[in-house]
């Protein structure tokens, strides 16, 4: 099946996979969240699932989000101007469709070469897993389609078209585009500070080789949702998130190919999934999350967590061991 999407993507301009149904081997959780009566900040959820072959620990997060009510289809980016598809541009293709597919989402993964394609509808999401060779034109039409409302996703140096360069000590390029400085990670796990997101939704890109220094992210507003890493030459960030405009760009390290730890499209791709599919992509404040013990038994149980404020809640329940996928979703409307 791999070697057969791969040829596809590698014939097609555009290749277009629609998710199924969850896989029989997906442990499905059924949610019912709701609004404490007596405190409208808190969230009540019933919870329950079939037992497994497997122990598992099952997380439920949650997420203030101001989410549309359908989730948006994704458009991964062939942006580098090679011929062919690059074996990043595959490989999160690969992932990102498998992992959607397992959970039933219904969105479609396609994916687009930056030459030949128009814009799609801001609500869509779009991904740069590669450099991007793109001219200040065309770099500064995709950075108005975010501030218009859309989602962009970059992986790596290189891959953020509107990015200003340092040349002889000096920012060059248009005066909007943005300045992002990317260093090598000297990656130490004690000097790891792991976010708020990036502990609710347990992102694994926590080690790539070039991260972003945190410096220059907090003079554009950014939101650190990976790992923050502490380095005598200035803290560095494995993942972040700009609001611009009505839109979101959210930043990787990277490059996809060349990870610590874990393999770079596997785990990127749980990355892109987990923040696409808990809310974080349109969080409105910082997400909590619920550890519930190892268990193969079934399930069922009730919880109860307080958020910071009584907007729209995405509630998603998922599993960390890979052998036991496990997934539920829902949406507790603002109050």
């Amino acid at each position: 099946m791999r070697r057969a999407l791969l040829l596809a993507a590698a014939i097609l301009l555009v290749v277009t996979v629609v998710a199924v149904q969850p896989a029989s081997t997906m442990l499905a959780v059924d949610l019912d969240a709701r609004r404490n009566l007596a405190e409208q900040a808190a969230i009540d959820v019933d919870y329950s699932s079939g037992e497994s072959d497997h122990l598992y620990e099952l997380i439920v997060s949650f997420m203030p989000a101001d989410m549309p009510d359908v989730l948006p289809n994704i458009v991964i980016i062939d942006a580098d101007g090679v011929p062919g598809r690059s074996s990043e541009i595959n490989g999160l293709y690969d992932h990102i469709a498998v992992e959607m597919g397992l959970r039933g989402l219904e969105a479609a993964v396609t994916i687009e070469s930056i030459e030949d394609m128009a814009l799609p509808d801001p609500a869509s999401i779009m991904v740069i897993g590669e450099r991007a060779e793109l001219n200040n034109e065309t770099a500064a039409a995709l950075m108005s389609w975010v501030s218009e409302g859309g989602r962009l996703i970059c992986i790596g140096p290189g891959s953020l078209p509107f990015r200003q360069e340092i040349e002889d000590g000096e920012w060059t390029g248009p005066e909007d585009f943005l300045r992002v400085k990317y260093r090598e990670l000297s990656y130490t796990v004690d000097e790891a500070e792991a976010s708020a997101y990036a502990e609710a939704l347990h992102l694994r890109s926590q080690a790539p080789l070039y991260a972003m220094e945190k410096e220059y992210l907090d003079n554009i507003s950014a939101v650190t949702i990976g790992h923050l890493h502490h380095d005598a030459d200035g803290d560095l960030v494995t993942a972040s998130m700009v609001p611009i405009g009505d839109g979101r760009l959210v930043l990787f390290g990277g490059p996809t190919t060349s990870p610590a730890m874990v393999s770079g499209d596997s785990s990127l791709s749980w990355d892109i999934v987990q923040l696409y599919a808990g809310g974080a992509l349109w969080s409105t404040g910082p997400p909590k999350f619920v550890s519930l013990p190892m268990s193969a038994d079934a399930r069922t149980g009730n919880l109860t967590i307080t958020m910071d404020s009584i907007d729209a809640v995405v509630v998603m329940a998922y599993s960390l061991q890979p052998y036991v996928p496990a997934y539920g979703r829902t949406v507790v409307a603002a109050s």
